[in-house]
């Protein structure tokens, strides 16, 4: 029930309502191989999330709506949560799986993908699940049994028909990293026979689908593979897509943002490893689970291209770590920064409180909105208020009585709230007011069949709640034109004064609310 919080808020922007439109593609025309959006533009992605998704709607009555669409991502998400729990408690500690389980769940970054219909939460469900049953074949003695490795093989080739090779990539760079700390060759893997294997089973399940869709679809398929798994990752000047360049530290700081408030206590558990708080038995699996976020942070950082979406991977491994902290063989200056910096997460709330009271900043659009409907969250803050005392009071009882996993408790639980909070109001309320959807039933109702259009480029929004494409004032066509305050400026006065409005939105956006006008035959000239 927890990460199900917010599953049909409407879509907003373009990625979603474009992984829903290829969704459709599969379940309305059956175009498993290679799905087409709206617009006819063949998807970029491998098919993985789209069959499952489209297998969910199938199976549900044929529609494609934003539960539907995102029901793989809750599933992934749960399933992910639960075996972070299950590999924690059999290689670290119950107490340490326990508080991992708790942190992941109370953290907004990891929570808000789990409701999102995007192909990110099912890789990194696969990404872990293959990473964790790699360890025991790095361990001593190792468990050389050819289950394991095909196991392995298995999930590595779903994970390429959900992203592509990168999550073979991601493994073997987690894993090096993990031996060069453990100073170990990392290369002597190479001699073994196992990874090989391994890798071959997974691109022979990859191919199940890239050897078809490359076959059918022809040098265009075979462009957008290559743009997508080679070159997001190169510099354009080297032929890499050059699109979402963002400077090398964007990966970092999108990371202590998304996985927060756990990165509160990456120092002190920084500070247990220095000192050796933490016990040895336990340092082995923590360093091999945290090896994965750095092999995230480096390739990710490394690579062309930047997306928020990239860090999710990296989370398990940070939430094992921060649980961690909480388990420690002795009370030196790890763990008093720690239980320092609890308590001033579990004081933060009263100073979140004052925001109530303060004037309106100079705020981007998307913090405006946030900050608006956050002035009208008077009943939810009133459940966020109890859930805070509850925690105060925990906190309190197990810094008095000594009682670490209380500790991390209060604070994981406090996280939680916090994370629900966001999740079953904020976001959503934030995403009625935004997305188009309560508007398009208006648009239908004066277009009347004839065709729509907007000022330029592509709205899959738009397009997957009209139900069709809506071309741009190209089309000669048009003879409704739906556009935002900021989309009419850039148009010449003439054009504007032969437009006539029909119905203005109330929506809020960075360009101002929608509103739909008629063409006159003059302007549409």
């Amino acid at each position: 029930m927890i990460l199900v919080q917010g599953i049909s808020a409407p879509f907003q922007k373009d990625a979603e309502p474009q992984s829903a439109e290829w969704i459709q593609s599969i379940v309305r025309d059956g175009h498993w191989l290679i799905p087409h959006d709206a617009y006819g533009y063949t998807d970029r992605k491998p098919p993985l999330f789209y069959w499952l998704s489209a297998v969910v709607a199938d199976a549900t009555g044929g529609t494609v709506d934003e539960v539907r669409a995102r029901a793989v991502s809750v599933v992934a998400g749960f399933a992910l949560a639960t075996s972070i729990l299950a590999w924690t408690a059999a290689n670290v500690g119950a107490s340490e799986g326990w508080l991992a389980f708790l942190l992941i769940l109370g953290t907004y970054g990891f929570a808000s993908r789990a409701t999102e219909a995007l192909t990110d939460m099912l890789l990194t469900f696969l990404l872990f699940a293959a990473y964790s049953a790699i360890y025991p074949l790095l361990a001593a003695p190792p468990d050389r049994s050819p289950r394991r490795k095909m196991v392995i093989g298995v999930i590595l080739g779903l994970g390429i028909l959900a992203k592509g090779p990168v999550a073979i990539v991601l493994c073997a760079l987690a894993a090096s990293i993990y031996l060069l700390i453990e100073r170990r060759n990392p290369f002597a893997l190479m001699r073994e026979r196992w990874p090989w294997q391994a890798v071959a089973i997974a691109i022979g399940i990859g191919a199940i689908w890239y050897v078809p869709a490359a076959i059918v679809g022809g040098h265009k398929i075979v462009r957008i593979i290559f743009a997508e798994n080679f070159g997001h990752f190169m510099p354009a000047k080297l032929g890499g897509t050059g699109e979402s360049y963002r400077p090398f530290y964007f990966i970092a700081a999108r990371l202590l943002g998304g996985a927060f408030p756990m990165t509160l206590l990456i120092i002190p558990a920084a500070i247990a490893f220095y000192t050796g708080e933490i016990s040895a038995e336990k340092r082995n699996p923590v360093i091999y689970q945290v090896s994965m976020s750095l092999a995230v942070l480096l390739f990710f950082s490394i690579a062309s291209v930047k997306r928020d979406d990239y860090i999710l991977p990296a989370l398990p491994g940070i939430a094992i770590l921060c649980a961690s902290v909480f388990t420690l063989t002795m009370r030196r200056i790890a763990s008093r920064l720690r239980d320092w910096l609890v308590v001033i997460w579990v004081c933060s709330p009263i100073l979140v409180a004052l925001l109530r009271f303060l004037p309106r900043a100079n705020l981007q659009s998307s913090d405006a909105a946030y900050y608006a409907l956050f002035q009208t969250m008077g009943e939810h803050l009133g459940l966020l208020f109890i859930a805070w005392l509850v925690t105060g009071a925990v906190l309190i009882f197990a810094l008095v009585r000594r009682r670490e996993i209380l500790v991390g408790a209060a604070f994981g639980f406090l996280a939680l709230s916090e994370s629900l909070f966001w999740t079953t109001w904020l976001r959503p309320g934030l995403a009625s007011v935004r997305s188009v959807k309560s508007f398009v039933p208006i648009v239908v109702a004066q277009v009347k069949g004839n065709q729509l259009c907007i000022p330029s480029g592509i709205n899959y929004e738009l397009s997957y709640y009209y139900g069709a494409a809506v071309p741009d004032l190209t089309n000669p066509n048009c003879a409704y034109l739906l556009a935002t305050p900021r989309e009419l400026d850039a148009m010449t006065p003439d054009y504007r004064a032969r437009l006539k409005l029909l119905a203005k939105s109330n929506l809020i956006g960075g360009g101002g609310p929608p509103a739909l006008f008629e063409i006159s035959p003059e302007a549409a000239k």
